[in-house]
């Protein structure tokens, strides 16, 4: 048995014989060369068999009773038609017409009577190894044919003399193309798109003449008139084909239609904002870096404008973030109603807008982002609540701010940051001073990196009095952080505070002042001198949960009396989580710690809520004690303050007292301390506790 023959056990012959003594020799020789044999005594018997068991293999005798051979193998035929049963017809040896008639009813191959057994096993084994190599033929053909169907692809030849061509038989169902409605050159370049003909037909003519490779892409209609993308790829003729005026080039088609499209849906998407349609950040760049070379070579001008939404992120966290969405998709839909027709809009962050205005100098930019932001006056309608959306825009131009476009937009943020410190609407274009600024900004930034890296050694803390009016003694201080850069001196709070909470250092800086002011107080209760020492919170230590537990061991560690210690928070970071607050706040007037409200009067207040708060101290803000001597509507909120603070037993300090008027004005109304420039300048620890003790009348314990 040869390696290619397939296993004879597997392998079950159908004998078809009306003659039982042929069956059953069929069946022993058969038998003994390891096959499986199923019989049937005439046609219509071994239909039944045929379509039950599906043989290897039939062995049809032609003259039976009930159904002939020649009507069997048609029959059978018809019932499988594509898997090529080898079916051996037996006959007679001189019956040419019989032989004939057995092939046309679709025999494979006869066998003569009387049976030459050695040859019978011969032909039977060399008939099986047939049909297994057709079969693996008709599986490969299918598989390509599924292939060739998965990618579109399919096989082209042309005639170059004649330009007649012959495309793949499943071209239509694959392309919708009728091979016959591109049998020539001509009506194929019919078909193509005109803005692609001229290249096609050069394409074609190089690998004709040059006998070069041919690989190109064009757009045709097909039979539905839709358009699709077609590439046609061949290899150049072998060398003893060339030149030949009958050349025939072979190769291969491929609708790329699906994948040109996938390519520019994903270009599409890696070039523009998915919630708003806009172009990103990457493609406005990639348009801004085009205009500016446009510009310089006409030797002329545009301006960036960078637009940022302020509060956004307020919004989603009131509304939700699909109603943030809609709303950043109504201010793109404004945007692009409002803006003319030739600028180019862009979404390039989370709530930042850019817009390139060519042909237009800074100045007239700052003319079109007015009228823009008049529209933005009115709220905008997020289904059925209104929203006031706040806008600041930054401008800035080529050539006089940059001279490309990652450095011109780097310049319209500067001025947007500071436009966004004007206010509502506000609009900055960029100068040399916001660029040393934003430059300066920076190189602070690094300073403050490294001031914390070495320790906190260029820190340090001054203290403001408070004077008790009622004793006329200095019965408290606030700590005031101070910055002595090695360079610029000395650096105001104002400046550097900003930016630590902006990098995420202020908590650490806190933990410090804290440790100092918990130490300075210890060393003042040591020497007699017993003050208390108001401490400010940061939003950053505010939000740990662990804040309260955090400040109760460092006034252990460092060994100092709770009740010397006043935290102070601001009225607005109160209200921000007043159950959060009042859980914070109790903790830690458990732990002894007193607990002042800071800038009370200038926040978004709750007095519901600010009622409960456990806290010792309302501090009324500068801003009702500046003109509290000529301002009736400023003495009123003072009297308000106070009469809350005396019916809950609170202390109330007046910040900002500078002349003798103003504390006697606040005096009048029952402001139990102040604390201001009248009494004395923030301090550093040595000259305040001299101040403290030589202040008029003041009772040491």
């Amino acid at each position: 048995m040869s390696l290619n023959d397939p296993p004879r056990a597997e392998c079950e012959l159908l004998i078809v014989d009306d003659d039982l003594s042929t069956r059953m020799l069929l069946h022993s020789v058969l038998g003994k060369q390891g096959y499986r044999v199923v019989e049937a005594g005439d046609g219509a018997a071994a239909l039944d068999a045929f379509r039950n068991r599906r043989p290897a293999l039939v062995l049809l005798d032609v003259m039976m009773p009930v159904m002939d051979g020649y009507t069997a193998c048609r029959e059978m035929r018809q019932l499988d038609p594509e898997s090529g049963v080898p079916i051996l017809m037996l006959t007679g040896a001189d019956d040419m017409s019989a032989i004939e008639q057995a092939f046309d009813s679709g025999a494979t191959d006869f066998i003569t009577k009387p049976i030459n057994w050695p040859l019978l096993t011969q032909r039977v084994r060399y008939a099986l190894r047939a049909s297994d190599m057709t079969r693996e033929l008709r599986h490969n053909r299918m598989r390509q044919k599924s292939a060739r169907h998965l990618t579109r692809v399919g096989y082209w030849q042309w005639h170059t003399a004649s330009d007649r061509l012959e495309w793949s038989e499943d071209m239509h169902e694959q392309l919708h193309l009728s091979p016959q409605s591109m049998a020539h050159l001509d009506a194929l370049l019919e078909r193509v798109h005109v803005d692609d003909r001229l290249r096609l037909r050069q394409a074609l003519n190089v690998a004709r003449r040059a006998n070069a490779p041919l690989d190109v892409e064009f757009r045709l209609r097909d039979d539905h008139g839709e358009e699709r993308i077609l590439r046609l790829a061949c290899e150049p003729p072998e060398p003893d084909e060339r030149p030949h005026e009958n050349l025939i080039l072979l190769g291969a088609y491929q609708d790329v239609t699906g994948i040109r499209r996938t390519e520019m849906l994903v270009d599409y998407l890696s070039l523009h904002d998915n919630l708003t349609g806009l172009p990103n950040r990457r493609f406005f760049l990639r348009q801004l870096d085009t205009a500016i070379d446009t510009a310089k070579n006409k030797g002329g001008q545009l301006s960036v404008a960078l637009l940022d939404i302020a509060r956004l992120a307020r919004i989603n966290d009131a509304l939700g973030t699909a109603a943030g969405d809609l709303l950043i998709g109504l201010i793109a839909q404004r945007l692009k109603e409002k803006l003319p027709a030739d600028a180019n809009v862009a979404r390039i962050g989370g709530d930042e807008f850019a817009v390139l205005l060519t042909d237009q100098s800074p100045e007239q930019a700052t003319h079109q982002a007015r009228h823009l932001l008049e529209n933005f006056n009115q709220p905008v309608r997020i289904e059925d609540r209104e929203v006031f959306v706040n806008i600041s825009v930054g401008i800035a131009g080529f050539p006089e701010h940059a001279l490309d476009g990652e450095s011109l937009l780097q310049s319209a943020q500067e001025a947007q940051h500071h436009a966004r410190e004007l206010g509502n609407h506000g609009i900055a274009v960029q100068s040399a001073r916001l660029g040393r600024a934003a430059e300066e900004a920076l190189a602070l930034e690094h300073a403050l990196r490294l001031a914390m890296d070495r320790h906190h050694e260029q820190f340090h803390l001054v203290y403001q009095p408070q004077l008790d009016l009622r004793t006329d003694r200095i019965v408290g201080v606030e700590a005031l952080i101070r910055w002595q850069h090695p360079e610029q001196g000395l650096i105001p709070p104002p400046v550097f505070i900003p930016i630590l909470e902006e990098i995420g250092l202020i908590g650490a800086l806190g933990q410090w002042i804290l440790e100092e002011a918990c130490r300075q107080a210890r060393e003042w209760s040591e020497r007699k001198l017993r003050l208390r020492v108001g401490v400010n919170l940061s939003p950053r230590q505010f939000v740990d949960g662990q804040l309260a537990t955090q400040i109760h061991d460092t006034a252990q560690r460092i060994g100092v009396d709770p009740g010397l210690i006043e935290l102070e928070i601001t009225e607005s970071l109160a209200m921000h989580d007043p159950d959060t607050t009042l859980t914070l706040l109790a903790a830690l007037r458990q732990k002894g710690f007193k607990i002042a409200i800071d800038d009370f009067g200038i926040g978004y207040s709750s007095l519901e809520y600010l009622l409960r708060f456990p806290i010792d101290t309302i501090k009324i803000d500068r801003a009702f004690v500046m003109h509290i001597t000529d301002t009736p509507r400023d003495r009123a909120i003072v009297r308000a303050i106070t009469a809350i603070a005396q019916s809950l037993g609170l202390t109330t300090i007046a910040e900002g007292v500078e002349t003798l008027r103003q504390r006697d004005f606040v005096d009048a109304l029952g402001v139990t301390e102040i604390q201001g420039y009248l009494l004395g300048k923030p301090m550093r620890a040595e000259e305040l506790e001299r101040f403290a003790r030589e202040f008029r009348g003041s009772v040491l314990e």
